[in-house]
């Protein structure tokens, strides 16, 4: 209201100013109109427009390569293959990734493409990604499947803390039968532990004690440069490595890795691979989690061999069934049978 016109109501209604300020407070509110002056046109604001089809569609497309990109992300991080199908995954620039044979004589070729045909063939219907390797001890040829796959470790990630107790007893660094502070076990009993049972605990204990670092820096210093104490992964080459290392007692001293080997071979958990190897011995670590099913070790036979087999994205009872019906056939074809 303009100055001129609460003069006028003042002297009209003699209101002084404190009355004048209730006389505001009752008053009606003034609407304010529209200003349709043509020449404030500009100082006007138009309506927002509603989106039309093109943004609609625009918005549309952005959604569905949204979700798809998530989808083939997502499929390929946990190794995803459906049953009978190719695999799912982004494109890889590794190309070690499949089958590779080394060479040695032609009665190991034939053997090692016999395996590997069979593998496929048993693998192929299955869920999820599986990987094969083999390794013989008497003359170092090797064969496999997937055997630079970065899969799920399991437990197969505590074979190298196991060592590395044993590595530190052998420098002077600890006393295998000295209490592990907060364990209530001694260094060799968590070994054993992690060995027979697949102890977490014990394996919590350990790195705790050595540090996390610490533990990484020892996996990678015996060319485990793909395993990750922190992600829980590892490749089936480094797993059949580390074997071929432990058997060659570059790890440890002869009397550490025969000690270590018998914890492995009196397991509780004899479920996969020496259930389908009944007759020899197999001192192997399984390793377990969702949609994961793993087992490495070394079989005994007259010429002793490594096996690794390991699965990602997996059906549990499809792995438990299949793994030693793999594991027996391919000690049928090492030994000749």
């Amino acid at each position: 209201m303009s100055i001129f016109n609460r003069k006028k109501i003042k002297k009209d209604y003699e209101y002084d100013d404190e009355e004048y300020e209730e006389f505001e407070e009752r008053a009606p509110s003034r609407r304010k109109f529209k200003d349709l002056n043509p020449e404030n046109k500009k100082k006007r604001k138009e309506p927002v427009k509603p989106w039309g089809r093109r943004e609609r569609l625009m918005i549309l497309v952005v959604l569905l390569v949204t979700i798809f990109t998530s989808g083939i992300l997502s499929l390929s991080a946990r190794n995803y293959k459906l049953p009978g199908l190719p695999r799912f995954s982004l494109p890889s620039f590794d190309w070690g990734e499949d089958t590779i044979i080394i060479e040695g004589n032609r009665q190991g070729r034939e053997k090692a493409e016999k395996a590997t045909n069979l593998f496929k063939d048993k693998t192929k219907n299955l869920s999820g990604v599986y990987a094969l390797y083999v390794i013989r001890l008497s003359e170092g040829s090797n064969y496999g499947v997937n055997e630079n796959e970065v899969m799920q470790a399991a437990s197969l990630i505590k074979l190298p803390i196991m060592t590395l107790v044993y590595k530190r007893y052998e420098g002077g660094r600890l006393d295998l039968d000295e209490d592990v502070r907060g364990s209530g076990s001694t260094y060799r009993e968590l070994v054993e532990a992690m060995g027979q049972r697949s102890d977490n605990a014990a394996q919590t204990a350990l790195v705790k004690t050595f540090g996390e670092e610490e533990t990484q820096k020892y996996i990678e210093s015996i060319g485990m440069r793909k395993t990750s104490l922190e992600e829980n992964k590892t490749t089936p080459y480094e797993i059949g490595m580390f074997f071929k290392m432990l058997w060659a007692g570059e790890l440890t001293k002869e009397e550490s890795r025969d000690e270590i080997l018998d914890y492995l071979t009196k397991t509780i958990y004899e479920d996969w691979i020496p259930k389908g190897i009944s007759d020899v011995r197999v001192a192997h670590k399984y390793g377990t989690l969702p949609h994961v099913v793993n087992d490495a070790g070394i079989v005994f036979a007259n010429s002793p061999f490594i096996l690794v087999i390991m699965s990602d994205g997996a059906v549990e009872t499809e792995a438990d069934r299949v793994f030693p019906e793999i594991a027996g056939e391919i000690y049928e074809i090492e030994i000749g049978k």
